[in-house]
């Protein structure tokens, strides 16, 4: 049996000789000292925000109609958006992890009816002790009681970002 000797070469891709596009402010990565996707850092700041799906439709809270604070070992959020106004409290510390038995409220701004809940899920993602600020998911079902027969809303798919914790 005879072996030949042949070196390996690196086969170039296709790609290699493509130029990458330069990090930026709008290229859907989180690089160049952002702190989040395409904010923080060399970025605009980072804004929060409150999303989710009220009996389907969506709710889009911005950083404008958004207020938040932790105090006495209560964190309280609430954002407004064209269904109406959402609201979440959670006792306790400020870890990740999911805690149940947490308040819910929305008001709807159609009919000012409002909605309530002992028994909200809130995960926290993450906490960002440096901006003090919070991610998380929620969901839950409030029920209106001044109605007859009471009226239930559902809230599914709730995320928040960059919400903010500091004492007030």
């Amino acid at each position: 049996m005879i072996l030949s000797g042949t070196s390996c070469m690196k086969q170039e891709a296709e790609t290699d000789n493509i130029p990458q596009a330069a990090a930026s402010c709008d290229d859907g990565i989180m690089n160049q000292g952002e702190t989040d996707i395409d904010c923080g850092g060399p970025c605009p700041v980072c804004l929060g925000n409150i999303t989710a799906e009220v009996d389907g439709a969506d709710f889009n809270a911005a950083s404008g109609t958004i207020s938040s604070f932790y105090n006495n070992g209560s964190f309280f959020m609430t954002g407004t958006s064209t269904p109406g106004s959402l609201s979440l409290i959670y006792s306790g510390a400020l870890t990740t992890g999911t805690y149940a038995n947490c308040q819910g409220m929305f008001t709807s701004s159609s009919t000012s009816q409002s909605y309530i809940t002992n028994n909200a899920t809130v995960t926290f993602t993450s906490f960002n002790f440096t901006d003090s600020v919070a991610a998380g998911t929620f969901q839950f079902d409030a029920i209106n009681l001044n109605v007859a027969p009471p009226d239930t809303v559902h809230i599914t798919n709730g995320q928040f970002k960059r919400i903010s914790f500091k004492k007030n």
